[in-house]
């Protein structure tokens, strides 16, 4: 029998808060195990987190598949393989490692490979994302861009239309796997270049899905993703589509924003700074 949305979401809810409880204790206490390498940090925290995230999922729906970061795949049968939860335990360990408190867990439900629930919880904040396939996103429980606030009618989410790229704050997301290869990280320093000479600050996001509740709430003005990773980007492109957000991609790049000026900004960097042939 297939799961209602209702039911995939509030236990994607569940799992999240349970992760995200865990997490805060354990970055208040600093009582975690973590290995530093170059390029990133394996902490004892992710394990943790993602053990309660588990606990949650399989006891609703032992039959579902599972790609956890940590643990890796879990096939699921009958029915449930259908389903596929991709589960980022500490998006941002680098941050919780080093005191920063921009961190969170994340869910993305996928049905027949689609994405059709994101779940995101930043626990130091106690601030909840959930965007629903066709039903927009929330923030805390209030419908992002509807009656959300600065603008009077609720319907840009505080956005100002006329923004100009010299005064925005934009995100650059890479893949794990950009600065091991010279070529790849060549490209990435050239896209954070012209962000900046565009842009009034570019933020180099160690936590994406953070940012992208940011970014669907107005917060931030756009994002550029470089070969991202698999479990952070299919939930901000969920994001982004249900927040309305102007988007465009090639092979390795996703960019996003919500206003014309903003976007145009973006994709123009992306144009001058990834090779044609990747795009």
């Amino acid at each position: 029998m297939y799961p209602s949305r209702s039911e995939l979401e509030a236990t994607a809810i569940e799992a999240c808060l349970a992760g995200g409880s865990y997490l805060r204790e354990t970055y208040r206490s600093e009582e975690t195990e973590a290995e530093r390498l170059a390029h990133d940090v394996k902490s004892s925290a992710d394990t943790g987190s993602e053990r309660r995230i588990l606990e949650v999922i399989r006891s609703r729906f032992p039959d579902h598949r599972i790609d956890a970061e940590e643990s890796g795949v879990h096939d699921g049968s009958g029915d449930g393989a259908s389903f596929e939860w991709i589960v980022d335990p500490l998006d941002g360990t680098n941050n919780f490692e080093s005191g920063l408190a921009s961190f969170a867990t994340a869910i993305t439900v996928l049905e027949d490979g689609e994405p059709i629930l994101g779940v995101v919880y930043v626990p130091m904040l106690d601030d909840l994302y959930v965007a629903t396939g066709g039903e927009g996103v929330r923030y805390n429980g209030r419908p992002v861009g509807v009656d959300d606030g600065d603008d009077g009618d609720g319907d840009d989410g505080g956005r100002d239309a006329d923004l100009e790229p010299s005064t925005a704050t934009v995100v650059s997301v890479i893949g794990h796997d950009v600065k091991r290869e010279p070529d790849h990280e060549a490209v990435s320093e050239a896209i954070n270049r012209a962000l900046e000479d565009r842009c009034k600050r570019r933020l180099e996001s160690w936590s994406p899905t953070v940012h992208w509740g940011l970014l669907v709430r107005g917060r931030l003005d756009g994002i550029v993703c470089y070969r991202p990773d698999r479990e952070e980007q299919l939930l901000g492109e969920l994001f982004a589509a249900e927040r309305g957000l102007e988007t465009d991609r090639g092979e390795n790049w996703f960019v996003a924003a919500g206003t014309d000026p903003m976007f145009d900004a973006l994709r123009a960097v992306v144009a001058e700074t990834v090779d044609d042939s990747s795009r």
